[in-house]
């Protein structure tokens, strides 16, 4: 495809967001440059990399510095603190941290299988995932009640149980600090150390199942849930 690309003579970006890391590291497959892009861009907080949230473009050298020339048009340039992290954060990747982080993930995804069912808990290279219909479902099961008893949508059950368990047990989900447009499902992906730090992999299922029942006691209620996941502002 890159190459029918340039034939008819366009410039090839590739938008790799953490696969430039999980397709060499983890699958054995080739870096973005070698996939003959001209342009390649990734992310600088996820996947084995701390931080900052940035992009990282490389490629032609005469195609970054143009990219580089309009992000500085539009102030989304990366500023000298921001490079200077940036360039900490590539310093210190090692593919063994994300191979850890990895398994890390698949052990948590184990669990929760065991717990909620393999039918429930889908998986990634980095955690569990659970569809935001699937979490209302199961709401709505331990609460006894049908959806059609319930002025409640998916994302709204998924954020406030995303507000419960970073509030009762400091676990942070996409579901209270994702940016607009992120998926809403319940997606956890331990980084390194993470699982230690809040106890391990049966006190992250034990809190997702604590959570769930939490919000499943309040789910009829209008006003709890919108001060759950509104706070002052519902």
């Amino acid at each position: 495809m890159v190459e029918e690309a340039h034939k008819a003579g366009a410039i090839v970006l590739l938008d790799e967001a953490y696969g430039a890391r999980l397709r060499p590291v983890l699958h054995g497959g080739q870096k973005a440059l070698a996939l003959g892009a001209d342009l390649a861009i990734t992310n600088c907080d996820k996947a084995g990399l701390s931080g900052p949230r940035a992009g990282v473009l490389v490629g032609r050298s005469g195609l970054v510095m143009a990219a580089g020339a309009k992000a500085a048009e539009y102030g989304m340039e990366a500023r000298a603190p921001i490079a200077a992290a940036v360039l900490r954060s590539l310093q210190k990747f090692d593919p063994h941290h994300l191979t850890q982080e990895a398994a890390a993930g698949q052990e948590l995804a184990a669990a929760l299988e065991a717990a909620m069912g393999a039918g429930v808990v889908m998986r990634s290279d980095l955690g569990p995932m659970v569809n935001e219909d699937a979490v209302l479902a199961i709401i709505l099961e331990r609460a006894s009640i049908s959806a059609d008893a319930l002025n409640v949508v998916p994302c709204e059950a998924t954020a406030a149980l995303g507000m419960l368990l970073l509030a009762d047990h400091g676990i942070l989900t996409v579901n209270t600090h994702g940016q607009p447009g992120a998926r809403v499902s319940l997606r956890l992906k331990p980084t390194l150390d993470a699982l230690a730090s809040v106890g391990g992999v049966s006190a992250v299922v034990d809190a997702v199942d604590d959570c769930i029942t939490k919000v499943a006691d309040i789910v009829t209620d209008e006003n709890a849930m919108k001060t759950l996941i509104l706070g002052d502002f519902a």
